[in-house]
């Protein structure tokens, strides 16, 4: 059985001959402990440095070339693809103000994270940019080098791996609580305009992601965050009237070009996860483990595939002992009857011991073969 073949049996809640492994995002450090060589693949702030040098064909060669073989070497039955930074592409480099400090042309200041290894906005400048500065450092649509990550995949793994699209942005970008922080507050100051917002956003969604499934991708894996460790940032009622007709239209254009609704969410979303099913996405990736993804199965097991079983903070800060028992009483509880894919709660982080990684897919080469043991 191809792992392809074990993905589409998990989605369509049928047994395979294991219970599939994936992950939606790893992070660079576990890759370059597994190959045992460098790597830009989810390289964090090396990566930007790097496309800041100009260096973006070595960028590139080194997603490519890692990508493929860590998925060969691992044995992931799924691998994500983006687009890349095309040929061409210009990056704006901020003025360095120290070693782990940095001001961009729109004031904003950028620090360096030692917990993430990421640069991220710290304080947000009020500077006007140009309209032809902007446009002189936006990526080009139309350029055919950002496909260059997808396509090798495909052609590598394509007809064996179950291969999924992460629709987005191809530039350097630098993640802001600051800007999550504005969102949350409009939700409370003007939520009809958020409401309009999301559902404009929505419409048309299939025909802007369709590409990728041309390309040879098997699926789109969209998501948006929707609460934090004790619940969701809004109430039930909010997320009906505010969020539920957006990510409902959203199921529908996915739906309709052909892929399944694959769903990123983090947060502990048990009291909206009805309407998230109701919704229609197929897949519920992030499952953090104050959700108890036991009960999920229980409650939403025939509706929905359930991606997750052992916590990201355990592959990082567990033992191997502590990650065989997450995910043998994952698999025990939610493996039979298929609809189960072995991951971690969210991602592979930085800090995610090597050890700790190959235990939790060693639990799916041994004790993840069907018919489960559930005693």
């Amino acid at each position: 059985m191809t792992p392809k073949e074990r993905v589409k049996l998990a989605l369509a809640h049928k047994e395979a001959d294991r219970v599939p492994v994936g992950e939606f995002a790893i992070d660079y450090k576990l890759i370059e402990a597994v190959l045992g060589r460098e790597t830009f693949l989810r390289g964090k702030t090396k990566l930007t440095k790097a496309l800041w040098a100009g260096r973006r064909d070595e960028v590139v060669e080194s997603m490519k070339k890692d990508l493929v073989e860590f998925t060969l070497k691992t044995g992931l039955d799924m691998v994500a693809v983006n687009l890349v930074p095309g040929k061409n592409q210009k990056f704006d480099v901020p003025r360095q103000i120290d070693d782990y400090t940095w001001e961009d042309r729109a004031g904003n200041i950028l620090r360096y994270s030692d917990a993430t290894e990421d640069i991220m906005v710290f304080k947000e400048g009020t500077k006007p940019v140009p309209p032809e500065v902007r446009k002189e450092f936006a990526p080009d649509p139309n350029d055919e080098s950002r496909w260059e990550l997808l396509r090798h995949v495909v052609e590598k793994l394509g007809r064996t791996h179950y291969v999924f699209a992460r629709p987005g942005g191809d530039a350097v970008g630098f993640g802001s609580a600051l800007a999550i922080e504005r969102h949350w507050l409009a939700l409370a100051d003007n939520p009809e305009a958020v409401a309009k917002s999301k559902l404009q956003a929505a419409k048309g969604l299939g025909q802007r992601v369709k590409r990728f499934l041309d390309e040879g991708c098997d699926a789109i894996f969209l998501g948006e965050d929707y609460g934090h460790n004790l619940g969701p940032f809004m109430s039930p009622r909010q997320f009906r009237d505010i969020f539920f007709p957006a990510l409902k239209i959203q199921c529908e254009e996915v739906k309709a070009i052909g892929s399944p609704m694959l769903f990123h969410s983090c947060g502990n979303n048990r009291l909206i996860l009805d309407q998230m099913v109701e919704a229609g996405i197929d897949l519920y990736q992030a499952i953090q483990t104050v959700e108890k993804i036991d009960e999920i199965k229980q409650l939403y097991g025939q509706k929905i595939t359930l991606m997750g079983g052992v916590d990201s903070d355990t592959l990082c800060r567990g033992t191997v002992e502590d990650v065989r028992r997450e995910a043998r009483f994952a698999i025990r509880h939610c493996a039979p009857g298929g609809g189960f894919i072995l991951a971690s709660s969210h991602s592979v982080m930085i800090a995610c011991k090597h050890d700790n990684f190959m235990a939790m897919l060693d639990a799916a080469y041994t004790e993840g073969r069907y018919p489960i043991r559930v005693s």
